[in-house]
C-alpha cells in the first residue's frame, strides 16, 4: 500500500498525449505498463504496482536497478486502474494513460470510477478531454461558449445551474434516461448545484485545455478515502 496526504499521480499504459507541469512535485505511481510510459516521459515514479503482465522487461529491470518500491498484485479479477485505486491511499487521484486507445479499456476505466466513487476526487486526462468526478455543488470558471458535458453515475438529482446555455433546473439524470452532453457555457462562471436528496456522482467532461481549472478543484474538494 502506498500512502500520501497529497494527490497521487497515476500513470497507466494507455496513450498519453501530455503530462502538465502542474503535477510536478506530486507522488507518481506507475501502474503496470505505465512504468514504460514514465520512462518515455522521463519520469522516475515513487511506486510501481500491477499484475506485471504488460510492463516491459526493460522497465521492470529499471525498477529493480533504481530501487523503486514495487507491489506485485497477481490477480486478474480487477484492472490495473482498479488495483491502483485499491492500493494507493491519497487525497485525490490525477490519472494519465487510462483513457483513449481501446474503447473497451476506456469503458473499463469509467466502470472502475463508478465502482470506487468514494475514492474521490478522480481526474482523468485524455488526448482531447479531461474528466472529474463530483457529487456535490461545483463552481468552475471557463471562457464563454465552451463545451461542458455532464454524465451521471447512478441517479443524480440536480437542483439548479447558472452559466450554462441549457440550465439544469430540477433535472434527474441517469444513464439510459437523461444525460447532459454538449452543453455550452453562457457565462464565465458555471455553477452546478445538486439537490439535498442527491446521492449520485456525476462526471464533468471538458476540453483538456482547462486542466488547470479541474486540477484546482481536486485540491479544493479533496476527501481522503
Amino acid at each position: 500500500m502506498f500512502h500520501t496526504n497529497k494527490r497521487a499521480v497515476l500513470v497507466g499504459g494507455g496513450p498519453i498525449s501530455h503530462i502538465p507541469e502542474l503535477v510536478k512535485g506530486l507522488p507518481v505511481i506507475a501502474v503496470d505498463s505505465g512504468l514504460d510510459a514514465c520512462l518515455r516521459n522521463s519520469i522516475k515514479p515513487d511506486y510501481f504496482l500491477g499484475d506485471m503482465d504488460s510492463a516491459s522487461k526493460h522497465a521492470q529491470e529499471y525498477a529493480v536497478l533504481n530501487k523503486i518500491p514495487t507491489q506485485p498484485i497477481f490477480e486478474q479479477e480487477t484492472t490495473d486502474f482498479e488495483k491502483a485505486l485499491m492500493h494507493v491511499d491519497a487525497s485525490g487521484f490525477v490519472c494519465f494513460g487510462f483513457l483513449d486507445g481501446r474503447l473497451d479499456h476506456s469503458l473499463a476505466t469509467l466502470h472502475v470510477v463508478q465502482k470506487h466513487i468514494q475514492k474521490r476526487p478522480i481526474l482523468l486526462y485524455g488526448s482531447e478531454d479531461i474528466i472529474i468526478t463530483a457529487s456535490r455543488d461545483i463552481s468552475l470558471t471557463l471562457p464563454l461558449r465552451e463545451r461542458l458535458s455532464l454524465w451521471p453515475l447512478g441517479l443524480v438529482r440536480l437542483k439548479s445551474s447558472t452559466g450554462l446555455l441549457y440550465p439544469l433546473q430540477g433535472i434527474e439524470m441517469s444513464a439510459g434516461t437523461q444525460i447532459g452532453i454538449s452543453n455550452l457555457t453562457s457565462e464565465k462562471t458555471v455553477n452546478i448545484n445538486v439537490s439535498e436528496e442527491n446521492e449520485g456522482t456525476y462526471l464533468i467532461i471538458i476540453s483538456n485545455r482547462y486542466f488547470k481549472e479541474l486540477f484546482m478543484l481536486t485540491d479544493v474538494s479533496a476527501v481522503p478515502k
